[in-house]
């Protein structure tokens, strides 16, 4: 259970968080999700596995919105791709119980989260940060 000073301080990181920080933390809640999701299943705690991957598909989902298609062009076209990829994956998880899939979403949302963190400091990231502008999403949990 969170405390009161844990989820402010969760709100002020959101808060105060660059558009790119901002996606970053997406990826890092969506890749925990994930992987809780996987115990969930290995676990046999299917209800919990449900609710985890509904947590966690919102999340691509702010991604998938988010995206700037005319400022990101190709870039947000494949981004969008990948991000509907990756439902497909939760989804098969969700359904067939299939872990593979969830190690699949897991891989390329660690690539993505990588490469965001590298151009973070870069002078990218003015063209790149036009390709996100997420609205408000609860990533707490």
């Amino acid at each position: 259970m969170e405390t009161s000073q844990t989820k402010s301080y969760k709100k002020l990181q959101v808060d105060t968080a660059t558009p790119i920080g901002l996606v970053i933390m997406l990826y890092d809640r969506a890749i925990v999700l994930l992987h809780k999701a996987k115990n969930e299943i290995s676990e046999k705690q299917y209800e919990a596995k449900g609710h985890t991957l509904d947590k966690a598909s919102d999340i691509i989902m702010e991604l998938i919105t988010t995206l700037d298609k005319d400022k990101g062009g190709e870039i947000a076209f494949s981004l969008a791709n990948l991000y509907n990829f990756v439902l497909r994956e939760i989804n098969d998880a969700n359904t067939k119980l299939n872990t593979k899939s969830l190690d699949s979403a897991i891989k390329i949302l660690s690539e993505l989260r990588e490469s965001w963190e590298s151009i973070k400091d870069s002078k990218e990231i003015d063209a790149m940060s036009q390709d996100h502008s997420i609205t408000q999403l609860d990533i707490s949990g």
